[in-house]
């Protein structure tokens, strides 16, 4: 039978082994702050859908189930006309045609366009805007016109100064009982713009946690080794005994 403390020293181990394979996901965070270092410069990328957000501001999404989360990982993607992070989960905005003061929605390229397959050269703007190119021809004079559509603009959201959302996992987090955030737009005053063709590296160094790791597998060994010991000792007492 595994004793409480071995459970806990394997689980140790395998949140620390968690945490160095999210040293370079995008907007990932530790199980453990300590291998966190806050914010770093973005890397370039030629993605153009790639964007890393303001420090201390998350990009707005939902959980499976309808639930709201925050994340920072900036590398989206568009499936089915909408917009979505690297695990599929929506990510929220005012579409183009949005009263002012709206809740943030799931952002969706046009239906027809995406239908007809008139969504060329789709991007992020550094204002957050989701635009696109259209290209169409004139059935009657067959000429072709191209012209940009802003399809709507992702939402940002920002808690509180000192306060520390709730992770659910490497890259998203929910926020705090009673602490409603912030919500606005890149570039609206409040809010800085968005770092284009740009993906945030996330704030786990590999240095630390590759550190703390090899501390755990240490501490796991020293406990094996005293419970080996103290195994001995009561086999030794048992032979005394008898």
């Amino acid at each position: 039978m595994i004793s409480p403390s071995t459970i806990d020293a394997l689980s140790r181990i395998q949140a620390r082994a968690q945490d160095v394979m999210q040293a370079y996901r995008s907007g990932a965070s530790g199980t453990y702050t300590d291998v966190n270092i806050g914010s770093r410069p973005p890397e370039v990328t030629n993605d153009a859908l790639s964007v890393a957000v303001p420090t201390n501001a998350f990009l707005a999404t939902r959980t499976a189930d309808g639930a709201p989360a925050f994340t920072r990982d900036g590398g989206l993607s568009i499936r089915g006309g909408a917009l979505v992070t690297s695990d599929g989960s929506p990510v929220l905005g005012y579409p183009a045609d949005a009263a002012r003061g709206s809740i943030p929605v799931p952002l969706q390229l046009p239906a027809a366009d995406v239908a007809l397959g008139r969504c060329d050269d789709v991007r992020i703007e550094s204002d957050g805007t989701l635009a696109f190119t259209r290209a169409s021809i004139d059935p009657r004079t067959t000429a072709r016109t191209v012209e940009r559509v802003a399809a709507g603009t992702v939402a940002l959201a920002r808690f509180p100064a000192g306060t520390q959302p709730i992770r659910l996992d490497a890259t998203r987090a929910a926020a705090p009982a009673g602490i409603p955030p912030h919500f606005g737009t890149p570039e609206d005053g409040t809010f800085g713009g968005l770092a284009t063709y740009s993906r945030d590296v996330g704030s786990v160094d590999v240095d630390t946690s590759l550190a703390k790791l090899s501390e755990a597998y240490l501490a796991f060994s020293a406990l094996h080794a005293a419970q080996k010991a103290h195994g001995g000792t009561e086999k030794t007492t048992m032979d005394l005994i008898k």
